[in-house]
């Protein structure tokens, strides 16, 4: 039997109101990105052979994290990289219209704030490393295709 890759996989949803993007600083104890800004997501966990996997993943996450609602899921990128701590990581990022309720630290161990950032302010905000500014960008466009 030949070594089979293994990769974390996580979701992230760019989660639009408004003209701003819901954006998280990562808490300080984070493993990977600590006191960055970052889309909410997470990992995919113990799926049982589900349809949507990724879907419920975010919808999840995003209820854990910052404890809101989020309609209109809508692919927008994936890529590879190698986290803070070696591990090899797929991401999968969507773009997600806020549904309900306002955004609350609800997950203290992951999030240490919570910022609604316009595209330009994302972009610009020094804590926020260059790929997620390039996930805002993306989901801009295609939000903006969408004509959302």
């Amino acid at each position: 039997m030949t070594d089979v890759p293994h990769y974390v996989v996580n979701v992230e949803a760019a989660i639009y109101r408004d003209g701003d993007y819901l954006l998280v600083e990562r808490a300080a104890d984070e493993d990977h990105a600590s006191g960055q800004l970052a889309l909410v997501g997470g990992k995919v966990e113990g799926t049982a052979h589900e349809t949507g996997t990724f879907e419920s993943t975010i919808h999840r996450e995003v209820r854990e994290e910052v404890d809101v609602g989020v309609t209109d899921l809508t692919y927008v990128q994936s890529n590879a990289f190698v986290a803070d701590t070696g591990a090899e990581c797929l991401n999968v990022v969507f773009l997600a219209r806020h549904d309900e309720d306002e955004p609350v630290v609800a997950a203290p161990e992951e999030v240490a704030a919570v910022h609604w950032l316009a595209p330009g302010a994302v972009e610009s905000h020094p804590d926020c490393p260059e790929w997620t500014a390039a996930f805002v960008s993306l989901a801009e466009e295609r939000r903006q295709s969408l004509g959302w």
